[in-house]
């Protein structure tokens, strides 16, 4: 009797596995062109995990991975140690926050306000205005902020000091007072547009039907948005607050790279640009020090995914997992 209990279920197992495998070689040319993205994403992001062995190794480029003597954690006292460790952490985390506190309600009023919007031309219009600044690099938008703030003859300075505002010209990009408000107000500028196609999606899915029943129920156009348009976005919201909270260890790479200077590191500096100068600029015996920030960085952005997570569907709602 439980052979035969332990066939019938086998059984239907092959079966669709069977299937399986003849749709995959159904579909073998389409298979074809994934080969090259899985082939990069296997060589950039997995290949050189291996290298996480250097964080537990006193690292000898001479000896390798495999002769290079076991020290444990040691690295990792060496970095929790280090001064420049503790101020990359407390600007990563600084800068995370405000742009999630000042930056994750902007696409959404933004989206909002948009979708009030009764010309159809202009709206489309306005929204690609927003959407282009994305398309740019930034080593572009760098170049480009640095122009306009510049304290000789940029056209902020020489706005402000023609209408009085100020006497003497503003070094914006060479202040650790004005840096956090210049980086902020720049990845708003390149990112609001982009960011705010998500909600727009979530919008354009929502029956026409509710607004009109809203209508004739007396609802005005702000309690159609509150009671109809935001909890639309909700699942769309909360995806991107999980994703948020867990790169709260990237407070934005490229930006801070290109922006940043020497006169503003001690605002500046977060864990990537610290990760990158120490692995660049030391020496071998840094190697594993600067491993050890990245794995890290990597480990705390898991466990802020995870937490993240769970706290949304502990509140049951939408979640990635």
């Amino acid at each position: 009797m439980r052979e035969n209990g332990s066939r019938k279920r086998v059984a239907p197992m092959i079966e669709r596995r069977g299937r399986t495998l003849a749709r995959a070689w159904n579909y073998r040319v389409l298979y074809l062109f994934l080969l090259p993205g899985v082939l990069c994403f296997l060589a950039f992001s997995y290949a050189p995990m291996a290298g996480i062995v250097m964080v537990f190794q006193r690292y000898d480029p001479v000896s390798g991975f495999l002769g290079s003597p076991w020290v444990g954690l040691a690295n990792f006292a060496r970095l929790f140690r280090a001064p420049t460790f503790m101020r990359a952490l407390r600007n990563t985390l600084v800068i995370s926050l405000l742009k999630l506190a000042i930056e994750f309600p902007l696409p959404i009023l933004f989206a909002l306000l948009l979708n009030e919007l009764r010309s159809t031309r202009f709206r489309r219009v306005l929204q690609t205005v927003t959407y282009l600044p994305s398309l740019i690099s930034w080593v572009i938008v760098a170049g480009l902020w640095y122009k306009l703030l510049s304290p000789d003859n940029g056209v902020v300075n020489q706005l402000l000091m023609g209408i009085g505002i100020t006497r003497e010209p503003v070094f914006f990009m060479q202040s650790t007072r004005w840096f956090y408000p210049v980086i902020i107000f720049t990845d708003v500028w390149k990112n609001l547009g982009f960011q705010s196609i998500f909600y727009l999606a979530a919008i354009s899915v929502v029956d026409p039907e509710l607004y009109e029943a809203a209508v004739m129920d007396g609802a005005g156009r702000v309690r159609q948005a509150l009671s109809i348009t935001l909890p639309a976005m909700r699942t769309t919201i909360v995806l991107l607050v999980i994703l948020d909270a867990s790169s709260l260890v990237n407070a934005g790479f490229d930006q801070l790279w290109t922006m940043g200077n020497l006169a503003v590191r001690e605002v500046g500096d977060i864990l990537d640009t610290a990760v990158l100068r120490t692995l660049t600029q030391g020496s071998f015996q840094d190697l594993p020090m600067g491993a050890a920030m990245g794995l890290f960085k990597s480990v705390v952005g898991l466990a802020l995914f995870l937490l993240a997570n769970g706290i949304a569907r502990a509140l049951r709602a939408e979640s990635v997992l």
